[in-house]
């Protein structure tokens, strides 16, 4: 192992780090933008309250400083070596969040983390067991695969606002993590077209404005997450869906899946699928799901009760 890929992976552990605990100053920030409202909307107000909230601007900045480092990991070691190092924020995030509660995780929620690793780190290495070709830039297919990844991420909006309680948060992060890898494989594009000396095609420049937009949108689905329920579902959900979207969408609409074998890519669906499972039994039975779901059924027998006083 050369110096420059452990000086890699020691930046990535770190970057987790500054992942997992920005998402959770992100998440006690937003809760302080609430007040003594008990919605869970991410309204106008609150987002400008949220924007003066010291804890999340920390968070923020924290986050920032984990993204350097990451990218900072991928231009010294291969993308299957940094990359899975992500999947850290997970476990990290959910010991800190039980320190700060003072209660141990779950059993389930602990299988949960452990499937969800193990998941995106077979995916990462199916998915960079071949040779990689290099990326084909073609516009129209590129805004094809661009707009059904938009119409996953926005489905994904129904079941966060009118599905069970327990996965709403899911939902949300997951809406805003695919965007995010959206706008990662739009990064690769954009790379790949500027390395090209294409830079000065009006393509160029749309897909610089697509990255700002997926961004903008992306940040404030994953926000409205936060607002929902717990970081460590947010950070599980960003840390798989993510990267499966961005490897997703090379493969299929940028060309980086043509030495893929048969293997590789039965590998890659069966732990992608595994590393989603993860991320929905740490969703499914995490405390807070449960906590929301009493929540609810007790908001919907208050207005019940004042219903029927008020005939």
């Amino acid at each position: 192992m050369t110096q420059q890929v452990v000086i890699a992976i020691g930046l990535a552990m770190i970057a987790s780090f500054c992942f997992a605990v920005g998402a959770i100053l992100q998440h006690h920030g937003i809760g302080n933008s609430a007040g003594d409202s008990q919605s869970t909307d991410l309204t106008p107000g609150r987002f400008k309250s949220m924007l003066h909230d010291r804890w999340w601007l920390s968070g923020s900045a924290i986050v920032a400083v984990g993204a350097l480092l990451h990218l900072i990991g991928v231009n010294l070691a291969p993308v299957s070596v940094v990359q899975p190092v992500g999947i850290l924020a997970v476990p990290i995030s959910v010991i800190i969040t039980a320190r700060l509660r003072r209660h141990a995780p779950n059993a389930r929620m602990v299988i949960g983390i452990v499937l969800a690793v193990v998941g995106l780190v077979m995916f990462t290495w199916f998915a960079t067991r071949d040779p990689l070709p290099d990326t084909v830039i073609h516009p129209p297919r590129i805004l094809i695969g661009a707009l059904i990844t938009l119409g996953i991420a926005f489905a994904c909006i129904i079941p966060a606002r009118h599905g069970p309680v327990q996965f709403r948060t899911l939902c949300w992060a997951a809406a805003g993590s695919i965007i995010y890898g959206l706008s990662t494989a739009l990064m690769k594009v954009g790379w790949t077209m500027f390395n090209a000396g294409s830079w000065a095609h009006p393509y160029f420049w749309i897909t610089l404005l697509g990255i700002g937009v997926c961004y903008l949108v992306g940040m404030l689905l994953i926000q409205q997450a936060h607002a929902v329920g717990a970081p460590e579902i947010v950070v599980g959900a960003m840390t798989v869906a993510d990267p499966l979207t961005a490897v997703t969408f090379g493969i299929a609409v940028l060309g980086e899946g043509a030495h893929l074998d048969a293997v590789s890519a039965t590998g890659m669906v069966a732990m992608g699928v595994l590393a989603a499972f993860g991320v929905f039994l740490l969703s499914k039975y995490h405390p807070d799901a449960h906590r929301s779901e009493a929540g609810e059924q007790l908001s919907v027998a208050e207005a019940a009760i004042k219903k029927g006083t008020q005939e």
